[in-house]
């Protein structure tokens, strides 16, 4: 019987540790079974946290504008610990470019690119952007979003209109295409092309008559022979295949459209924390120096393709005389001028917002030329 209960006892321990093994095994399993629910559980909340900001783009998702939205959205994501975030919405599924203030303003989307042009008498103040004639992107945009968030004037009319200013797009300088050689005056008289806004006084004033219609019709106006040429940026003889039907554009590096950017709805602005307030100004802030970059080196490396030939194509780049741009820029500005009217119309003190721009202007060129550009420092 002793001798048995030793057996026994003897064979019982490694039955007993094994046990204790699977005992241990099975909680450490649960354990970590526990910890990745938990895990799942914590991100699902984390990301159920996330506030994402619906974003009315009338444009599509793609070329450089889109890709600085996109930028947005990620550095709104990082800075905010992902608190918040873009929904954004491509091609005027939400908002229009004729609709995106007025639904902003209402709330239909929480932020969104808007051309104060498209929205008459709202927002006079953002229009005194596209006054002066003038190229340099990062300038013009520095500028435009200094004026708009610091001049009362311009902050007491963004309130009323029930919007925030967040920041600016811009254009990049103005250019002219064309299918035969344009460098002085006399080389637009008896010719058409397609123009808009001040660019229509200028060209009209050399003898030059002039249509309107959008870019996406400007390759089958100059396919017809509607057109001899058309106001353009580089970027854009690019993105519509121009290089196809022309051989010249002449750079005129004149005016850029500036009235151009992103408004955040009052009331989306006023819901944030006083922290989440302060990363979206410093980050509409920042997008202006990002896009400045992005714009000026597209324009650069775009003419340098159009030179060199795109599918066969090349385009010859035209100095004009100082006279012709000189001339035209003079016309363009006397025109833009009548802005001081609209402004006026509500009440605004015009001259003093037109100087406090141009005094902007002359401080951050000055700032470029002693600095360089922030990209470059």
């Amino acid at each position: 019987m002793h001798e048995f209960t030793k057996i026994r006892q003897t064979r019982s321990y490694p039955i007993d540790n094994r046990m204790e093994d699977i005992q241990v095994r099975t909680f450490k399993a649960a354990a970590v079974g526990l910890a990745a629910i938990v895990g799942l559980s914590a991100m699902g909340e984390a990301q159920a946290q996330t506030r994402e900001l619906t974003f009315g783009e009338f444009g599509p998702n793609r070329g450089t504008r889109a890709a600085a939205i996109n930028w947005l959205d990620q550095q709104l994501r990082e800075r905010s610990n992902n608190e918040l975030g873009l929904n954004i919405i491509w091609g005027g599924a939400l908002l229009g470019a004729k609709t995106a203030a007025q639904g902003i303003a209402d709330g239909v989307a929480d932020m969104g690119s808007i051309v104060p042009v498209y929205a008459p008498g709202k927002l006079i103040s953002y229009e005194v952007a596209d006054v002066p004639q003038f190229a340099d992107e990062w300038v013009g945009m520095r500028a435009v979003h200094s004026l708009m968030t610091t001049n009362e004037a311009a902050l007491a009319e963004w309130n009323a209109a029930n919007m925030m200013y967040f920041t600016n797009y811009t254009t990049g300088p103005t250019q002219l295409l064309s299918k035969e050689p344009v460098k002085t005056t006399a080389d637009l008289n008896g010719k058409t092309f397609r123009a808009t806004g001040a660019f229509v006084a200028a060209l009209q004033s050399a003898g030059a008559s002039t249509v309107s219609v959008g870019q996406p019709k400007v390759y089958e106006a100059l396919s017809n022979g509607t057109v001899d040429g058309s106001t353009t940026y580089y970027y854009v003889a690019k993105a519509y295949k121009h290089y196809e039907l022309i051989d010249y554009i002449t750079e005129l590096n004149m005016g850029q459209v500036l009235a151009f950017g992103i408004a955040m709805n009052k009331a989306t602005f006023e819901s944030l924390t006083s922290s989440q307030q302060d990363i979206v100004k410093q980050l509409g802030s920042d997008f202006i120096d990002y896009m400045a970059e992005k714009m000026h080196d597209s324009r650069q490396s775009v003419k340098t393709e159009l030179q060199a030939g795109i599918d066969g194509h090349k385009v010859q780049i035209l100095e004009p005389e100082g006279s012709l741009r000189n001339e035209l820029v003079a016309v363009a500005e006397k025109d833009a001028m009548s802005w001081l009217e609209k402004a006026k119309g509500k009440g605004m003190d015009g001259d003093a917002l037109l100087a406090s721009y141009r005094s902007l202007i002359d401080k951050y060129s000055a700032e470029r030329d002693s600095k360089g550009y922030p990209w470059k420092q």
